[in-house]
């Protein structure tokens, strides 16, 4: 289950990543166009090498640093009860981000430059410099902001909806997401922040709180055996004492669920009710 868990969210990853490279390289490339556009029309003739070195040095540190910005606005995240704070993580992200854009970038083009044969100069009118690419990169930064706090909202949207569905819940499978009908669940435990969904013959991960499946889910279909555990009432088989002395259920397809102590003289009113 862990394999698949892993696999998952790196395959949403990867795909997250391969995303937004494809959309850094139509932006570039169409900024790499115009300027070369506007010199042709100009006049001005214009070192090739050096301008498209400079465009993609500049786009692959904005991709590199796109983890950080992501891991900085769970730090300050943009909510209406903390503008403030929001704000001043907005003002002190994008100086950190100008900052190592400007550094990264100019290590890439030192690397680059010397592999086709050629010499960077690193002008010593660096900070001079850094101010200027702040007035540039500000935007870029509060775009790539805009653009992962729209989509950490519709994955939070998403998963609000999939939990509200009366009679059936979309998982997420190693290659896209399967549709499973609640009567067919088994049980259904905690996972970080998603829920493994059993079903007997499989398990898939959905992106949940068992708390919010609990309210979801038909009352009286689903109980509560472990503050990691729901299981399909419909679907035990046996109740279990261990050589310990501990209770565990036996659901239908041989997968054992812990009972605690908390929760069994709850978990038997449930199943006699």
């Amino acid at each position: 289950m862990k394999d698949l868990r892993a696999g998952t969210r790196w395959s949403r990853r990867l795909l997250e990543a391969g995303l937004l490279a494809l959309l850094l390289a139509v932006l570039w490339t169409f900024d790499t166009l115009s300027k070369l556009h506007t010199a042709e029309v100009i006049g001005i003739d214009l070192d090739h090498f050096r301008l498209v070195t400079n465009q993609v040095t500049s786009a692959v540190a904005v991709f590199l640093l796109v983890p950080a910005v992501a891991w900085w606005l769970t730090r300050f995240p943009i909510r209406r009860d903390g503008l403030w704070s929001a704000a001043a993580g907005l003002i002190i992200g994008s100086m950190l981000f100008a900052a190592a854009h400007y550094f990264l970038l100019t290590g890439l083009r030192y690397l680059v430059y010397s592999l086709g044969g050629r010499v960077f100069v690193f002008s010593d009118l660096w900070v001079s410099n850094l101010l200027i690419e702040y007035q540039k990169d500000v935007k870029i930064y509060l775009a790539i902001v805009a653009i992962i706090s729209v989509y950490r909202y519709y994955r939070r949207h998403e998963a609000d909806q999939v939990s509200a569905r009366p009679d059936r819940l979309i998982v997420q499978t190693g290659g896209g997401e399967k549709i499973i009908r609640k009567d067919d669940i088994e049980y259904l435990e905690a996972a970080r922040n998603y829920v493994v969904v059993g079903t007997g013959a499989k398990e898939y991960l959905l992106r949940d709180t068992l708390s919010n499946l609990e309210k979801s889910l038909a009352p009286d279909a689903i109980a509560r055996t472990h503050r990691s555990y729901l299981v399909n009432i419909d679907r035990i088989d046996e109740i279990c004492t261990t050589d310990a002395g501990s209770h565990e259920i036996m659901m239908q397809s041989g997968k054992r669920i812990p009972l605690s102590r908390g929760y069994r003289e709850h978990f038997k009113s449930r199943i006699v009710s």
